[in-house]
């Protein structure tokens, strides 16, 4: 079993890992910005270059809706163009109208498969119950034990960290 004082030089172990990884992120994420600062007028450019010629190619199909009939969708440089026909929307204004209207002039089974009825247990009502009530109802409550704790100021950097890592075990599949 351990004691105190071998929990508190575990901690400050760990307190001081963090601390190297949160220093390396630091380094790293300012070269990321010194890499953003060199090449953003370039990006900013090209952005809106890519932006003005998808305007321009957008109009240009809008307007001609004859070179699109058959077929509907062409590639060109990679790119899938032309027009597509829309799913739209269904919308009504007065959804309990509606309910009604199809309840009064569709048969029954027909109205069963258009209007949903969904009959669930309330979960925040039943935090408020006692746990006698509870129990005659064949309800638990599961999780609610004691767990370790270990949270700091720099548990971003635990995502962090997660996320580089993912990335980096990613890149590593596809090679």
């Amino acid at each position: 079993m351990a004691t105190m004082k071998l929990i508190d030089e575990l901690a400050a172990a760990y307190a001081a890992n963090l601390e190297a990884l949160a220093g390396v992120r630091g380094a790293m994420e300012e070269e990321q910005r010194a890499i953003l600062k060199k090449h953003r007028p370039r990006l900013v450019k090209l952005a809106g270059n890519a932006k003005q010629a998808r305007t321009n190619l957008f109009d240009a199909i809008e307007e001609s809706p004859d070179l699109f009939t058959k077929p509907r969708t062409v590639i060109l440089h990679g790119l899938k163009l032309g027009v597509q026909k829309q799913k739209g929307n269904i919308v009504w204004d007065d959804e309990a109208a509606v309910i009604a209207r199809i309840k009064k002039l569709l048969p029954a089974d027909q109205a069963e498969l258009l209007i949903r009825v969904k009959e669930s247990v309330h979960k925040p009502g039943v935090y408020d119950l006692v746990a006698g009530d509870l129990k005659r109802l064949g309800i638990r409550i599961e999780g609610d034990g004691d767990e370790v704790l270990i949270k700091g100021a720099l548990s971003d950097l635990d995502k962090w960290l997660e996320a580089l890592l993912k990335d980096e075990t990613e890149e590593a599949a596809t090679l």
